[in-house]
């Protein structure tokens, strides 16, 4: 059994504000081991029940997507990291090959109150992403994509506001709550080397029921995906002149930006392309 393992930061055990997840930040350093070691405690928990090969894929969208530590990451697995990756960036090894995806430190969606950091792709970008009138957070994105290769989502490790959301989607997900969300930049956490228990353990029986067969891909959102985005900052003149030279984008108004899009991999690629449109002559994604 192959598990893509999808690993964020912001759910990370421990961590709730953003100077934990950037690169300036006092702890960033130790962060980055705190992450990596959540990511093991669901590698651990995986091989333990009988996964055959565990593929990482870095998320977290700081110093070129290259957080994780990796002398100390579990060796039994492998680690897609760096910009410039084929396809939609952070889905790059999510293929019909896999037979299972965890979603390790993931966050609640742009708009969700309270959520550790909550945010879709661009925090400083997007006030909302909807797909067909619905909010949407990353988990959504990938548990979509996921679902389109026929592959389905097993295990969801953040805070209760992201398992929610998971859990709309994937009703009997496996799902460990690190920390319990208090506003934007706070929470009730367990502390990281009681959270990664929970998260080895979680990972092992999130297996063991994939195994026994009962997890079924995620096929409850039609194509193609209406996506709206709302913006934090209204529409700048590069902005608008890198759109209207893109005609799969319509300017709604100057904070909504609609696309659309046949799958997933394109549809997130769309969405997040919008986070750097407003750099003059940008209009490749």
């Amino acid at each position: 059994m192959k598990i893509f393992l999808s690993v964020d930061m912001e759910g990370i055990s421990g961590l709730v504000r953003w100077m934990d997840v950037a690169s300036q930040g006092m702890d960033f350093q130790r962060n980055r081991s705190l992450m990596t070691a959540d990511a093991n405690a669901a590698i651990e928990g995986a091989f333990e029940a009988g996964a055959t090969e565990v593929l990482v894929e870095e998320n977290h969208g700081v110093e070129d997507l290259c957080v994780l530590r990796m002398d100390e990451i579990d060796p039994r697995c492998r680690v897609i990291r760096g910009a410039g990756r084929p396809g939609a960036t952070c889905m790059a090894g999510l293929d019909e090959s896999c037979d299972l995806v965890f979603l390790v430190g993931h966050h609640a969606a742009a708009g969700t109150w309270p959520g550790v950091m909550a945010h879709t792709i661009s925090g400083t970008g997007f006030a909302h992403v909807r797909i067909a009138g619905r909010a949407v957070g990353e988990p959504d994105l990938f548990a979509i994509r996921a679902g389109e290769l026929g592959v389905p989502v097993g295990l969801i490790t953040g805070d209760q506001m992201v398992v929610g959301e998971v859990r709309k989607r994937v009703a009997n997900v496996e799902a460990v709550e690190v920390k319990r969300a208090l506003g934007r930049q706070s929470a009730d956490v367990i502390p990281p080397a009681r959270a990664r228990e929970l998260i080895r353990d979680g990972a092992e029986r999130c297996v063991s029921r994939a195994r026994a067969g009962e997890f079924a891909p995620y096929t409850g959102e039609p194509a193609p995906y209406e996506i709206e985005v709302d913006l934090l900052q209204p529409v700048d003149e590069a902005m608008r002149k890198n759109l209207e030279a893109l005609p799969e984008y319509t300017i709604q108004d100057e904070r909504t930006v609609t696309t659309s899009a046949p799958d997933m991999d394109l549809g997130f690629r769309r969405i997040a392309y919008l986070g750097y449109a407003r750099t003059p002559g940008a209009t490749r994604y």
